[in-house]
């Protein structure tokens, strides 16, 4: 009699036919499930700009009518001089030192920097016209006498107010983030200038509401942290990533076509930008830096300042920006630590620079003014005549940043596609 053994064990090739199998089936279920990860990080990034975005724009709305608390020289100047009244400012000219403030008040309340924060309100000038009047008591016109004008302070916000420097006059928002500011902490340090963009964004949310809540309770807790372990918080992305923040990208290349360079500026609406009264056309180192925003719809040549909104921006999955959130000097050298008050950044008082109503009359060569548009930057890094580094929002001069951008996730892309 013959006994049979059954043979029911699995052969080498079956076994690795299986394995096979179910590393597909898990490559597959993994890959649907990153997927799907990836998306909803997206979605939550986008929420989140959309948040920020918002009430960004409500800061911006708010100072296009915003009361100044400003006392402008007027008619009843002391003056030691019998036949002189005082001075007066021309209406012109109050127009422009209206729209120095209101882009002075932007840096300091809409911030991206802590530089922004830390500095005080700039010191604000106004070119005035003497008001003289003849021995039989008429008043003579000195408005086109410029020998008649002079450089006169406008009181404002206080000029010497700096962080820390006691409770001197700023505005009541600039106090707000000083508040909040960690103690020690190292202003100048690395940890500190790494994020501060994201940091800022902290800060106006912080100090914000929307429809009496606070602003800050509409971003997840998971989407707070203090990545860099400064004391400074951060407004991080779907990926914990802090977000990246320019308040005037005036380099940023935008590929969704949202920016459209020849809309005058919106806090401008007297056109008082010195630009408008520079000589068109001119080839001087001193208004050099108006010639290299060309445009050929503009007669002179020249791209007027042109309405810019903040840019707040994500890395996207691979955490690259691939643009810079700071100026990079013609050298290659990334100013993470500029400020837009910066002396070596003052406007000349000349005809080109102030328009034709302010000459210097006072000895003073420069001026501060928070130029959006980073002019005098502009015009000190040019080689052969062309602008040599890069701009706020601009891409890195690497053979990877173009890479870098195209999955980055910003608010100017949710303003011209669906949310």
């Amino acid at each position: 009699m013959n006994n049979k053994t059954s043979n029911t064990a699995f052969t080498l090739i079956e076994v690795l036919i299986v394995i096979v199998i179910i590393s597909i089936m898990g490559s597959m279920v993994m890959t649907a499930v990153s997927g799907v990860m990836t998306t909803a990080k997206q979605s939550r990034t986008k929420t989140i700009i959309s948040i920020v975005d918002s009430v960004l724009a409500e800061h911006y709305a708010n100072l296009k009518y915003r009361q100044l608390p400003v006392e402008i020289p007027d008619l009843f100047q002391p003056s030691g001089n019998a036949n002189e009244l005082g001075f007066e400012v021309l209406a012109s000219e109050a127009a422009r030192v209206r729209l120095m403030m209101i882009r002075d008040l932007q840096r300091m309340e809409i911030p991206d920097r802590l530089s922004d924060i830390t500095t005080a309100p700039s010191a604000m000038y106004a070119a005035t016209n003497k008001v003289l009047i003849d021995n039989s008591g008429n008043i003579i016109n000195t408005r086109d006498d410029r020998n008649q004008r002079k450089i006169l302070d406008v009181t404002w916000y206080s000029p010497n107010a700096t962080f820390l420097s006691g409770s001197d006059n700023v505005p009541s928002r600039l106090a707000a983030y000083r508040n909040r500011m960690p103690i020690g902490l190292t202003l100048n340090s690395s940890a500190a200038l790494a994020n501060q963009g994201a940091e800022c964004l902290y800060l106006i949310m912080a100090t914000s509401f929307v429809g009496g809540t606070p602003a800050l309770e509409a971003i997840p807790s998971a989407n707070i942290g203090d990545t860099d372990k400064d004391g400074l918080r951060e407004i991080l992305d779907g990926w914990g990533n802090p977000l990246g923040f320019i308040r005037w990208p005036v380099g940023y290349f935008d590929p969704e076509l949202s920016i459209d360079k020849t809309i005058p500026d919106d806090f401008d609406l007297f056109r008082s930008d010195y630009s408008y009264t520079a000589v068109p056309g001119s080839t001087s180192s001193s208004a050099g830096a108006y010639d290299v925003f060309t445009a050929a719809n503009f007669d002179d040549g020249t791209v007027k300042p042109w309405s810019m909104r903040p840019l707040v921006f994500s890395g996207g999955p691979d955490g690259e920006y691939g643009i810079t959130a700071n100026p990079i000097t013609g050298t290659g050298v990334e100013m993470a630590n500029y400020n837009y008050q910066a002396s070596n950044w003052w406007w000349p008082t000349t005809v080109a620079f102030y328009g034709q109503e302010l000459p210097s009359r006072d000895g003073l060569a420069t001026r501060p003014f928070p130029d959006p548009y980073l002019r005098m930057f502009v015009s000190s890094n040019l080689n052969n005549g062309v602008f040599a580094g890069r701009l706020p929002g601009q891409l890195f001069a690497t053979s990877t940043s173009a890479n870098e951008v195209t999955d980055n996730i910003t608010n100017y892309q949710l303003q011209v596609s669906p949310r």
